[in-house]
Parts: C-alpha cells; structure tokens; sequence
C-alpha cells in the first residue's frame, strides 16, 4: 500500500476515480492515523441559521508577507512570518495558512457555494482544540481585497516552489463582526484528523467571476458531505 507523506506534492490522494474521496480511509500515512473513516468527519451540510447569543471570535491578524503554492489540489498561502491570531474563550490560535476549495465543502443548509476559504490556526494556548479553521463561503460578486495579490499570482506549474513572497493583508480576510457556525469536525483531507473546532461564517463573501474562474480551472476539490457523522450539535452564533 502506498504511503502517504507530509512532503509529498502532489499529495497521493485524488477527488475522483481509484484514489478519490471513497478510498482515503484506506491510505497508509506516514507517522500519523489515519482518520478519515471515522464519525466525526467533516465537511457537513450546515442547518438554516437559528441564531445563539454568543461571544465573538477576536481577530488579531498582522499584514505580512507570505507564500503561494499550487500543491496539485489547492491553492496555498503561508505566512512567511508572524501572521497573528485568534482567541476564542480563553484559547488562542495562531494562523499558519490558508486555502481554497471549488466548489465549497460545507453547505447551507444544503446549497453549496462556488468556493470556499479554510484559514487553518493551530492552539498556541488553552485547552481547546488542537486546530481551529475558519470557514469563508465564496460567491461571486465584487472583488475581495484581501486576496487581490493571491489571485494575481497564482503559480501554473504544480508544486514548483515560491518564486517571490507577496505581500498580504491579513488583517483584512475578515469581516470586522460576523456570526458563524461552529462544531467539532475534522480536516477535510487525508489524514482526516478529528482535533478540529470549525467556524464557518454565516454570510459569504464575494470574489470576481474571473477569480472564481482561474480557481474552477485548477478541477474540483471538494469532499463530499459526510453523511456518517451521529447527531452532533452545531450552533450558530450571532456575537454579542
């Protein structure tokens, strides 16, 4: 059986055919489970927004420069340096990357969108969850600032390492306030690991049709909805 490992590029899975979404619980991967079998697999279809008075996630992000990689399945960003954090509660996040899936991953309730961000944190304190990703739906529309130098550079050569650094406004990927869904799911590619808070933002945010389309042109990368999860709760929650 192949092995699957953190450095390879392209990654040994696929989203169609042999190696495609329905095998991965299949894949060996070097030095880590494999989790994608499991019953708290993401992404799901999230339900029509009943609103919880809640606190609001603390985004504290830092302008900077970063890396931008085709790794065969995704666009990826990388800070080059500090990128800042978020605090949610008494846990804090820092933001190590951030990529794209066409069309979106998760659903509301149901509807997918034409694409979706993952801003990937690690806990650097707390007691929280390993790994905290924010979930931004993409739909078409005006131009998203924040993301202008990514989709102006968007390498066409798979896995050939960063030509340049750019320049990116981290602090400027989010809204100033937004409501969110939040629940306990799981990376939604291999090794599937299940130490995952997610926050997917209520509203979605819009890109330029021809952003959308130069990430269309990459193929679709997007796990299916998964469907063998038990009954496990998931709160909208409007800050307040």
């Amino acid at each position: 059986m192949a092995v699957l490992s953190d450095n390879e590029c392209p990654p040994r899975y696929s989203y169609c055919g042999y190696s495609g979404p329905a095998q991965w619980p299949n894949i060996a991967i070097e030095d880590k489970k494999n989790e994608c079998g499991d019953t708290r697999q993401s992404p799901i279809s999230l339900p029509a927004p009943s609103p919880t008075g809640g606190p609001g996630i603390g985004v504290d992000y830092i302008a900077g420069d970063a890396t931008i990689r085709n790794t065969g399945h995704s666009i990826l960003v990388t800070p080059a340096g500090d990128a800042g954090k978020i605090t949610i509660g008494e846990n804090v996040y820092k933001l190590v990357e951030f990529h794209f899936h066409a069309p979106s991953e998760h659903s509301i309730p149901g509807v997918a969108a034409v694409g979706e961000m993952h801003i990937v944190h690690q806990r650097v304190k707390g007691s929280g969850e390993e790994t905290a990703v924010i979930g931004v739906m993409l739909t078409k529309g005006n131009e998203y600032a924040a993301l202008k130098p990514v989709f102006a550079n968007i390498p066409e050569t798979v896995c050939a390492a960063p030509k340049a650094l750019l320049r990116i406004n981290f602090d400027q990927l989010l809204p100033k306030t937004f409501g969110y869904y939040t629940y306990a799911g799981s990376l939604t590619t291999p090794p599937c690991t299940q130490s995952v808070t997610w926050y997917v933002l209520g509203a979605p945010q819009t890109i330029l049709e021809s952003d959308w389309k130069k990430l269309h042109a990459l193929g679709e990368n997007a796990r299916p909805i998964q469907n063998n999860r038990p009954p496990l709760p998931v709160t909208y929650v409007r800050p307040q």
